[in-house]
């Protein structure tokens, strides 16, 4: 199964599916430092008090990975649905890097037949 056809929420189901057979916890982690350039422009950014554009992309990037991976690991369980998605981040080796952790319940949904 491919993780494109994974379905991602962040309720506790998959509305107008039935859950079928929960597969468990499902994560996707990563880990970005910041380069000095980075931190250079951070610096700057943060001498004039405006958003620090520099960290945000990097944070953006962050976030796309750990989702990506959470929906990469679902998929290798045979899950088409990851239910309660949500997120994480904190700031680690002496704030040099960020992790971003993604996480939901993986499981197996089939859609809700519609009767008439």
């Amino acid at each position: 199964m491919s993780e494109k056809q994974v379905i991602v929420v962040t309720t506790p189901t998959v509305v107008g599916y039935n859950i079928v057979k929960v597969l468990g916890t499902s994560h996707g982690i990563t880990v970005r430092t910041r380069g000095v350039g980075g931190n250079i422009v951070a610096g700057i950014e943060g001498i004039f008090g405006c958003e620090v554009t520099s960290y945000t992309s990097e944070a953006e990037k962050t976030r796309r990975d750990s989702s990506r991976r959470l929906i990469e690991n679902a998929a290798k369980t045979g899950a088409n649905a990851i239910a309660g998605a949500d997120s994480e981040t904190s700031g680690n080796l002496q704030g040099t890097a960020t992790l971003f952790s993604a996480y939901g319940t993986a499981m197996i949904v089939e859609p809700i037949e519609k009767e008439g």
